[in-house]
């Protein structure tokens, strides 16, 4: 038996035993107090939870009970729980709230055999979270998408520099918020959300790709557009400029593109299938000790072609890599960006060793040290290889390869 049983066990014994004395389910219904099932916590009585919540609702002649609901939704109990003073029950995780409607009566409405009653009470909207950006390096003016959860009742959002955007399009389930990216001239940071119900910021700075986070942004000394973060080793997919192909750059990026690639090929080193990079030192002796889960690996990419079967292995060293395959979880298993630019984000404890001679199935990493060589040197690149699939076509850009620390 689990403590939440042995809790409730206890609790009805006493509530049995006290309805026992008065069988009698007497007049209306009458709600004195909610609190937590907690026996602990039961004279906190409180006027509002969030949905998910297990409660117990405490008054005069509630035994009987038809029906509870929370601003008009009805929720489920088990009448096993229900006495003439106490009545326990979850608050349901779709109770309809201020963001969803914002003229619900904020109440508890029990009805009974032999009566009915409201009780004032408030179903509170769960803090804002982001969960992804869609392009954490958009241009000024470009759409911009955040991702999350409980995105309701926004009354800004905070960026880089002080700027503030209050000019929001989100959509009634509150997973997402467009919005136009503003000019953050040089700035970089992270980005913050402020709502009614709460506050939260992204997992990393948006206009990062030109700081001492980047690996390589493809721009070398003397070319325009934003600060050298070169870094490239010559070879590998071809580095271009050119703005009509990927709209949307500030500079140089790697376009990896071709085709008539048979089943489990692995030779990357053919047809400009690579990124290949220098060893960059970015980190001190101090970071060599710190968890891995803590930092991700951040990129843009760019397709012009729908990416379906082909997988890019990122790889840190010889020992740790990734398995990026965007197509597994998009519809159709077809992965498109639609030639816009899109952030991908990689906690770096995901990168893993090999097993069974394929790399990135293994152990994931745990520790910068792993992933690291001495120094706090970076040995980053990618492949691009085939497995049970042959790839027939591939046109994809990448771009803005950065380390950031997400916890």
């Amino acid at each position: 038996m689990n403590k939440l049983q042995s809790i409730i066990c206890i609790l009805m014994l006493g509530l049995l035993w006290a309805c026992s004395k008065d069988n009698g389910l007497g007049g209306p219904p009458v709600v004195r107090a909610v609190t937590l099932l907690d026996s602990a916590s039961q004279d906190s009585a409180f006027t509002r939870a969030l949905p998910g919540t297990l409660i117990l609702i405490t008054g005069d002649n509630l035994g009987g009970v038809t029906d509870v609901s929370f601003n008009g939704m009805s929720a489920y109990f088990n009448t096993a729980y229900n006495t003439n003073t106490h009545l326990i029950i979850t608050i349901p995780e779709e109770a309809p709230t201020e963001a969803t409607d914002p003229d619900v009566p904020n109440n508890i409405h029990i009805r009974t055999t032999h009566g009915e009653t409201s009780y004032s009470f408030v179903v509170d909207i769960p803090p804002p979270t982001i969960f992804a950006i869609s392009n954490e390096n958009a241009m000024p003016g470009d759409s911009l998408i955040i991702y999350g959860s409980a995105l309701w009742l926004i009354e800004k959002i905070q960026f880089p520099g002080g700027r503030e955007v209050t000019a929001l399009n989100g959509n009634p389930e509150g997973t997402r918020v467009g919005l136009l990216m503003p000019n953050l001239g040089t700035d970089t940071g992270r980005i913050r959300i402020i709502a009614k119900y709460g506050s939260t910021m992204s997992d990393g700075p948006l206009n990062d790709h030109q700081s001492g986070d980047v690996i390589s942004n493809l721009t070398n000394d003397g070319e325009t557009g934003e600060l050298p973060r070169f870094n490239w080793a010559w070879w590998g997919a071809e580095r271009k400029n050119d703005a009509t192909l990927f709209p949307g750059t500030r500079g140089q990026y790697l376009h990896c593109i071709f085709g008539g690639v048979g089943a489990n090929d692995p030779a990357w080193w053919n047809g400009g299938r690579s990124g290949n990079f220098n060893e960059v030192p970015m980190f001190t002796n101090a970071i060599m000790t710190q968890q891995a889960s803590d930092y991700a690996l951040k990129f843009e990419v760019n397709t012009r072609e729908p990416w379906t079967t082909a997988i890019c292995v990122l790889r840190f060293g010889e020992t740790y890599a990734y398995r990026f395959m965007p197509f597994t979880n998009a519809p159709g298993q077809s992965f498109h960006t639609e030639n816009t630019w899109t952030t991908v984000t990689v906690p770096l404890s995901e990168f893993k060793t090999a097993a069974d001679g394929i790399e990135g199935t293994g152990a994931g990493a745990s520790s910068m040290s792993q992933l690291l060589k001495a120094g706090g040197v970076v040995p980053f690149g990618f492949r691009i290889i085939s497995e049970a699939q042959p790839i027939e076509v591939f046109s994809a850009a990448f771009d803005n390869f950065r380390i950031i620390k997400i916890k």
